[in-house]
């Protein structure tokens, strides 16, 4: 028999916990300011392969594991498959994950986005691209060590979304996100094999009821 604990009757036998089947409806965090938890859609960087603007695949740490270094230019390719549990009318944030290798560092990071995003379910045709940019400043090793794990993050969605961001009112479950990634300014790297920075994974923060949809298709809450 599974036990639910409350503070105030102690433990109440269950069979399951049944919760309700709205869209306002999940499990919060925070006793004193509930609010959905955050979880993560991860983005494998899906590189171009041939041709201009191809990322160099080169090895990280000088042994087995390699990653995809990129230089002005390069392009990369990412799809987002918005999940059951995501938490309707919340704001989503892309983060892009990378290093270098090198032993000094200077100058700024500056990828351009093109984001385009559809409904599932033959709802929507996808939207003309919005193009968000991603500044980092790098002004020294000392800001940003050889190997150390950076997470750089921007707002993609908002209910008054800006020219750069998407209608956050439009997403849902089983709506695509389409990211096209495209290396605007790398900074100045010595000292390392490749002197460029590597791009590890671009993945979306976004917030989870914890549960899924009753339907699998619209209307999903029904």
């Amino acid at each position: 028999m599974h036990v639910l604990w409350n503070g105030l009757l102690g433990r109440i036998p269950i069979s399951s916990l049944v919760l309700g089947k709205k869209s306002s409806q999940g499990i919060k965090v925070d006793t004193g300011a509930p609010t959905y938890p955050w979880g993560d859609i991860i983005g494998d960087v899906s590189p171009k392969t041939t041709g201009a603007g191809t990322p160099v695949l080169g090895t990280v740490f000088g042994g087995v594991w390699k990653g995809w270094f990129q230089a002005a230019g390069d392009l990369t390719y990412c799809h987002y498959h918005l999940p059951h549990d995501y938490a309707l009318g919340t704001d989503l944030f892309l983060h892009l994950h990378w290093l270098h290798n090198g032993t000094a560092i200077s100058g700024n990071l500056i990828v351009d986005y093109a984001i385009s995003y559809a409904k599932g379910h033959n709802q929507a045709n996808f939207i003309t691209e919005v193009t968000p940019q991603l500044s980092v400043s790098t002004p020294n090793i000392a800001t940003i060590p050889q190997y150390r794990h950076r997470v750089d993050e921007i707002q993609i969605s908002a209910s008054s979304p800006s020219a750069t961001q998407i209608d956050t009112d439009d997403l849902e479950p089983d709506g695509l996100i389409t990211v096209g990634v495209t290396v605007n300014t790398i900074p100045t790297i010595t000292g390392g094999s490749t002197n460029k920075p590597c791009f590890l994974t671009l993945d979306v923060h976004y917030q989870s009821t914890g549960i899924g949809t009753k339907q699998k298709s619209p209307n999903f809450y029904s």
